[in-house]
C-alpha cells in the first residue's frame, strides 16, 4: 500500500511518536543490557533532523515540537512502506550510542545524534 508522503499529519505523526520511543526503547534496553524504557524529546529529534539534513520537509517558524512531530512522521512512513524494519533501526541507533546516552545534560544530545544516523539513512532508502 502506498501512503502519503504528508510529513505534517498529525496521524503519521502520533504512530511515528510511537515507534521513535519503542524502537529508542529496545535500543536502550540492549545498550544497557538491561529493560529500559525512555522517550524521546523533541529538542533529539530537532538535532536528528538537522544533521540528516532534512529541513525542507520543515514548514517556516516551525517549533521544535513541530519538528519532533514531522521526524516522527518520517520514521513512521519509512516504516509503513517497509523501508525500514524495527530490527534495523534499533541496530542503526544502538550503534551510534554513546556513554552520554546516560548522561543528565548531554542525553538530548546524544539521542539527537543516533536517531540523525537513523533519519539519514530512511533519507537515502526513500530519495527523500
Amino acid at each position: 500500500m502506498k501512503y502519503s508522503m504528508d510529513f505534517t499529519d498529525k496521524n503519521l505523526s502520533k504512530l511515528g511518536d510511537s515507534l521513535a520511543n519503542f524502537i529508542f526503547s529496545l535500543a536502550l534496553s540492549e545498550y544497557m543490557d538491561k529493560p529500559s524504557g525512555g522517550r524521546v524529546p523533541n529538542a533529539s529529534l530537532t538535532v536528528a533532523m538537522d544533521r540528516a539534513k532534512l529541513q525542507k520537509y520543515v514548514p517556516p517558524r516551525t517549533d521544535k515540537h513541530g519538528k519532533g512531530d514531522i521526524a516522527e512522521a518520517i520514521i513512521a512512513y519509512a516504516w509503513l512502506e517497509n523501508a525500514l524494519s524495527m530490527e534495523e533501526a534499533v541496530e542503526i541507533l544502538k550503534s551510534n550510542f554513546t556513554e552520554d546516552i546516560m548522561h543528565p545534560t548531554r542525553k538530548k544530545e546524544a539521542i539527537g545524534v543516533a536517531f540523525g544516523e537513523l533519519l539519514r539513512v530512511i533519507k537515502e532508502r526513500l530519495e527523500l
